[in-house]
């Protein structure tokens, strides 16, 4: 494991004992939020393991499509208010698990291939779901600042995210079929993470129960 992998191992230990510390006082999305931060760290020991001991991380990476888009979308359930949103979400959740599925047995072979075809749909739907709670949060304002608010760490790391990974993420097939050396997607992907999941840490430390009762349903 390289030396950015480690520390990025290590950012999320701390942002997974920061969710565990304050776990007792959470409502469900920032449960399940934390819960994620666990289920990346997991997933990036795996593989790991996987790429030093079978020169290809490809299942791991396939895994991981879906798994973050279950926990992030899951997350943005309990956070909309609209009856009609949330149930958009548990569709696009039952739709896009689906077509993992078709993707990985015929499309893109999961032992192979990385998953462009699920990466790429699910970043555009993070973005969709951030610009809605942002319209949401306006419509409902709570008296306190913006920057106190774990709802608006939460959101805005989940743009940035999306947004800064699209056309990496889009790359990167591209790159591995044709050969192209890769060190500046494979760092830009490592920033873009840590900056996440710097983010997510701080909508967790900035956690108050009352305010984030009141932006959920």
């Amino acid at each position: 494991m390289s030396i950015i992998a480690l520390l990025y191992c290590l950012l999320l230990i701390v942002v997974s004992a920061i969710g565990l510390t304050w776990y007792g006082r959470l409502t469900v999305p920032f449960k399940i939020l934390t819960f994620s931060v666990l289920a990346v760290l997991l997933i990036n020991v795996l593989s790991a393991i996987y790429s030093s001991k079978y020169k290809n991380n490809a299942p791991i990476l396939q895994a991981e499509s879906i798994i973050e888009y279950l926990f992030y979308s899951a997350t943005y359930y309990y956070l909309f208010k609209s009856k009609m949103i949330r149930m958009a979400i548990i569709g696009s959740m039952i739709l896009v698990t689906i077509f993992f599925f078709i993707n990985a047995l015929f499309l893109q072979p999961f032992h192979k291939v990385f998953p462009t075809n699920i990466y790429l749909p699910t970043q555009v739907l993070y973005v969709i779901f951030s610009l809605l709670l942002f319209k949401q949060m306006l419509l409902y304002p709570v008296n306190i600042n913006i920057v106190k608010q774990s709802v608006f760490w939460y959101n805005t790391a989940m743009l940035f995210y999306a947004t800064t990974m699209f056309l990496t993420l889009g790359l990167t097939n591209y790159y591995s079929a044709h050969k192209i050396n890769d060190y500046a997607i494979y760092y830009f992907w490592y920033f873009s993470s840590f900056i996440f999941h710097i983010l997510i840490g701080v909508s967790l430390l900035a956690y108050n129960r009352k305010i984030n009762t009141a932006h959920a349903r």
